[in-house]
């Protein structure tokens, strides 16, 4: 794709320019590389050439870059391969090359990323209940529900008030954009649920769109873009944050980068001179910046990161403009306007609805100061005849002069972005926070498959291009590296790296099946027609299938593996139903029906039990600590009044007076010279045995008389998911023979003591829940 707005374009604004065209393009067919010397034109004529693109640097020689075009525009016709051919188009303003076959074949791949996404509909939707996958997702579906139950409608958006600090400094526009979307039907709790379980799929394939759109343009060749798509398909990393149901925050972020990328391409290949300001298509661009940039900014506490990208790109695009003797403010008039909307959009809602703080929100308009910066630095640079190494170390003085006066003029924001910069960099068990090649972490193969392999060399590669002068692989290589270095230190950063990777891995398959011979070769330089087929033969289209499983196959398997590995488990969702199930049955309300279990999941169970799934702060610090206690009278003082069900899962603990063996292993029955517990009914086990739930009850206390000091047992057979699960407790007589023992569970207990002697007595459920007494007779 060229990054010039195309022969026929230039000539039409400028028709002075023809003569001096035809003189260059004569001496072009009679030279394989000349330099100006030999041409019969002015310096100026010959710069306007170069800088519109129809003239091109080839080592120490130039030549035109298209003659074939040029020729095409010197009579008049359209040419094959300028930007009429990218096949994008808004309204009238930009040419829009419609070809049936190549939007069928980019609706082809786009079902492979719906396939891959939404697969597991089973494991979302079971019953009448929709189980998003994780744990984080039910924090945003609390919230979404809480402002759509404050809402009078769509347009009410008074009703954002009610969210947190939490969330209105961390993703206010995700929770306000799926609100909205949801408020639209209805804004009933399960079409909220709707709308929190398909927006992911629906980012991927926004995501998906706009990444071909991007291939297209940047490499000029469609089968890059399908490639792109196909890859981004069954990239793990991305997969898993976009399946279905997992409504996290990270797949918010990814259509804001797509659309920000694209438009800063559009803008810089399409504003080659004055003249091409003149036309619609670079200020579309630079509102695309504007509304992407602060989409990112306002999505995410942490999108000011996302942005870095744009910098890299105007600093890049400034140094390409000196080193080819152009004007940087012509070039870069768009993406100035672009960042600058961006700046006020960001700000404009920070300042009217209070989202993110000063320090982020602002963050736009510091990138607009150091456009400017940039920008005027170039100017001076090309004013002062400055070449682009000097123009590099004055931008690099620059920035250390501004990170020092941020440092020591702005101490307090300086506190908050190294308090930010530490978040960053820090380590704290959760997964996202482990870096990309760290041991800790999932492994770089399970998230990113072998297409780091693959993409790697294209994105070295990448920056080779950009650096000779072509904006659209500047836009892409920026992205890619910026987005890499990130993920090395979270992989968190993997789903947002996801796009450009695919990208590159597209690139480097569609080179190498030229390579092995199944497929043309691949042209970076604009110079594509985009009409070319794009539907081999058999015998290439089997050879394609073979050499795209080399590379995707690892991906493949890798999906479902990492998809399985956020959804809601069976044991999972049977023990938060029975859970519901009870406290439904008794009456209880929160506080008094809190779930306790691993904080992994404990917004699961919150959510379906009491609908309290805002935060699982209260687990975290207390679940360990409760399941490590080998004295049940201070693990129940912990949990006194808080806790109404424990839920315990498959951990390696072997001391048996712990609570967890006491439960899990257990079910509260006495083992051994271990006691039983007299607080902990148990409601579920799982078909496997990894998932057991418990209610936390005052227990039924069994009294009666025995031999002085002799040692009294109760037992009872109870009935747990189908299963029968023995139940004891034991206790010794006073020394008047008067005995009590509180057991958990109702049912029919056999009463034994030393003597050998047996009665049986009925702890009704009630007694249980109630804290009452049964004398034995």
């Amino acid at each position: 794709m060229s990054d010039t707005p195309g022969a026929a374009a230039v000539l039409d604004d400028r028709p002075e320019l023809k003569s001096a065209t035809e003189a260059v393009l004569a001496v072009d067919d009679e030279q394989d590389g000349w330099t100006f010397d030999d041409i019969p034109i002015d310096s100026g004529q010959f710069g306007e050439l170069v800088s519109a693109g129809i003239v091109e640097k080839d080592g120490d020689e130039y030549r035109v870059a298209d003659p074939d075009a040029v020729r095409a525009a010197l009579a008049g016709e359209s040419e094959v391969g300028g930007d009429s051919e990218h096949g994008l188009g808004v309204g009238g303003a930009l040419d829009f090359d419609f070809d049936a076959r190549a939007t069928g074949l980019l609706v082809a791949a786009l079902a492979v990323v719906f396939v891959a996404r939404t697969y597991v509909v089973g494991s979302i939707y079971r019953g009448s209940d929709i189980v998003l996958s994780g744990n984080d997702p039910y924090n945003y579906r609390y919230h979404i529900e809480q402002v759509a139950a404050n809402a009078g409608s769509a347009v009410d958006l008074g009703a954002l008030s009610v969210l947190p600090s939490g969330l209105t400094n961390g993703e206010p526009l995700m929770v306000a954009t799926l609100w909205w979307v949801a408020s639209l039907f209805g804004g009933s709790k399960p079409v909220i649920g709707h709308v929190l379980a398909w927006y992911p799929v629906v980012s991927a394939l926004v995501t998906g769109v706009l990444l071909y759109l991007l291939a297209v343009w940047v490499s000029s060749d469609r089968r890059i873009g399908l490639a792109s798509v196909l890859f981004l398909a069954f990239i793990p990393g991305h997969a898993f944050r976009t399946s279905l149901g997992f409504a996290d925050h990270h797949a918010f972020d990814y259509p804001w980068l797509g659309l920000t990328a694209l438009a800063l391409v559009v803008a810089l290949t399409t504003a080659t001179n004055r003249a091409s300001l003149r036309r619609p298509q670079p200020w579309i661009a630079a509102v695309g910046i504007g509304v992407g940039i602060a989409g990112q900014v306002l999505a995410w506490e942490a999108g000011p990161l996302l942005v870095l990208p744009v910098g890299l790109v105007i600093l890049g695009q400034t140094l390409l403009d000196v080193s080819n003797d152009r004007s940087s403010l012509v070039r870069n008039a768009p993406v100035l306007a672009g960042v600058g909307l961006g700046a006020i959009l960001a700000f404009g809602v920070h300042a009217v609805a209070g989202w993110q703080t000063a320090l982020v929100a602002g963050t736009p308009a510091l990138l607009t100061l150091g456009t400017v910066v940039v920008i005027a630095t170039a100017e001076a640079a090309k004013g002062f005849g400055g070449t682009a190494r000097q123009l590099a170390a004055v931008d690099i003085g620059l920035g250390v002069v501004g990170l020092l006066v941020f440092r020591f003029g702005f101490t307090e924001q300086w506190g908050t972005f190294s308090n930010r910069l530490d978040t960053l960099f820090r380590s704290d068990g959760i997964a996202e926070t482990y870096g990309l090649f760290s041991a800790d972490a999932f492994g770089f193969l399970f998230l990113l498959g072998l297409t780091l392999f693959l993409a790697l060399p294209a994105m070295v590669w990448g920056v080779n291009l950009a650096r000779s002068d072509r904006s659209g692989w500047l836009v892409a290589s920026s992205y890619a590296w910026v987005l890499f270095g990130l993920a090395v230190i979270q992989v968190r950063f993997v789903g947002e790296l996801a796009p450009f990777l695919a990208l590159f891995a597209g690139l480097a398959f569609v080179w190498t099946a030229s390579w092995v011979d199944v497929a043309r070769p691949v042209l970076t330089t604009g110079d594509r027609d985009l009409r070319d087929a794009l539907v081999p033969d058999t015998r290439a289209v089997a050879s394609l299938f073979v050499l795209f499983l080399l590379f995707g196959a690892l991906g493949m398997v890798q999906v479902p593996v990492k998809t399985s590995q956020v959804l809601v488990e069976d044991g999972t969702y049977g023990a938060a139903t029975a859970i519901e199930a009870d406290a439904a049955e008794h009456g209880l309300e929160y506080p008094e029906n809190y779930v306790l279990s691993r904080w992994g999941q404990n917004r699961v169970y919150n959510y379906f039990v009491n609908g309290e799934s805002r935060s699982y702060a209260y687990a975290r610090q207390t679940y360990g600590p409760f399941l490590a206690a080998t004295d049940p009278d201070e693990a129940q003082d912990q949990i006194s009044g808080r806790v109404g069900y424990v839920v315990t899962t498959e951990i390696e603990v072997e001391e048996p007076t712990t609570m967890y063996v006491r439960l899990h292993q257990h079910f509260g029955s006495q083992n051994g010279d271990v006691d039983g517990l007299a607080h902990y009914r148990p409601l579920f086990v799982s078909e496997d045995g990894s998932h057991k739930a418990f209610a936390v009850v005052p227990g039924g206390t069994i009294q009666g008389t025995a031999a002085p000091n002799s040692t009294v047992s109760v037992a009872a057979t109870v009935e747990i998911s189908d299963r029968e699960i023995p139940y004891e407790r034991q206790t010794t007589a006073n020394r008047n023979g008067e005995f009590t023992v509180t057991v958990a569970n109702p049912g029919v207990y056999t009463v034994t003591t030393d003597g050998g002697s047996e009665t049986t007595i009925e702890v009704p459920e009630q007694t249980v829940y109630d804290g009452g007494n049964v004398t034995v007779e």
